[in-house]
């Protein structure tokens, strides 16, 4: 039977790692380049490497680096030979960026996938002069970029308010920052309310007492402060996660009191739900999902429903619930 994807992804996307620039979204798998010197980076390497793994989808073969991944999709028939008879091997410009070459954090969550794939590792170049580098030489689509910022805690990454004032220069206005709230941090205050933007605060307790198991940080009052004042102040999306952890906040009652709080401090969304990492992404091991976490993931939607708040999981959470594992 015919079979040939594609990957929007694998085409938009420059994601920097401490090591490598990947061409998706994942920090634990995925496409991309290692480099070497950052201070250089090749686009001539960049290009080639992605229109080897687009040649391998186009051809109905699922690269290595993309197993699991529900991210690409099928092409039709019509959509395959219209790409043979492309003579001009189209490349596209940049509208995803992933800022993540940073591990420094203040929290020591239970959860962080960085003591699994980069235990010890710091920060070992500088990105600014990379993005005015991308800016410079046209390669960044300054209509639709999105500037997403993963990593450790971005307090902690002291390029963060020059990477924003630069992303701010070219009038970006799409954000994805995943933040634990401990610190302030007034220049977010300049997010706008752009629909497809937020800012995302892994609170993952209802609590003082479960915040500090899973943070190890007893700052669980001063967070919500930070949020809170972050509201008061900003028109930007502020949403919430809630990372299920086994023993330590995997019950209806803790969840609940996580809604609760989300519900008094107002304009909170959207609230998402996740699965450990340590049992999905970063899980060599088939992890059967426990029958309780289905009643979690059912209570949050509904309470979300009920409260005319938006509730959201990512598709990779929906594919593992849907068929019951992580594989």
């Amino acid at each position: 039977m015919f079979k040939s994807y594609y990957c929007e992804k694998l085409e938009k996307t420059l994601h920097f790692l401490p090591d490598k620039i990947k061409f998706c979204c994942s920090c634990a798998q995925g496409p991309g380049v290692e480099i070497k010197d950052f201070s250089n980076i090749n686009k001539e390497q960049i290009e080639s490497e992605k229109k080897r793994i687009r040649k391998l989808l186009e051809k109905g073969i699922i690269p290595p680096e993309c197993t699991g991944c529900v991210e690409y999709k099928e092409k039709s028939l019509k959509e395959y030979v219209q790409t043979l008879f492309c003579k001009k091997e189209q490349i596209s410009l940049v509208k995803h960026i992933i800022v993540d070459h940073y591990k420094q954090c203040d929290c020591k969550c239970v959860y962080c996938s960085q003591e699994y794939l980069y235990k010890g590792v710091t920060q070992n170049y500088q990105l600014l002069p990379i993005i005015k580098q991308l800016y410079a030489s046209k390669m960044i689509d300054e209509i639709e970029l999105k500037a997403e910022f993963q990593g450790g805690g971005i307090a902690a990454l002291k390029e963060f308010d020059a990477l924003m004032k630069e992303f701010y220069k070219h009038s970006c206005n799409d954000y994805v920052i995943l933040m634990n709230g401990i610190k302030y941090m007034p220049i977010l205050e300049k997010i706008g309310c752009n629909p497809k933007s937020h800012i995302c605060i892994s609170l993952d307790a209802g609590c003082r007492e479960t915040f500090f198991k899973i943070k190890g940080l007893d700052v669980f009052e001063q967070t919500i402060e930070n949020i809170k004042k972050l509201r008061s102040n900003s028109s930007a999306h502020i949403a919430f996660q809630y990372i299920i952890v086994k023993d330590l906040n995997d019950n209806i009652d803790e969840l609940k009191k996580f809604l609760e709080l989300a519900k008094e401090i107002g304009g909170i969304e959207p609230i998402s739900l996740e699965i450990d990492y340590r049992n999905t992404l970063l899980s060599q091991e088939k992890f059967v999902i426990p029958e309780h976490y289905y009643e979690m993931f059912n209570t949050a939607e509904n309470f979300c429903s009920e409260n005319g708040i938006w509730y959201m999981i990512s598709p990779y959470t929906r594919s593992i619930l849907a068929r019951g594992s992580n594989i």
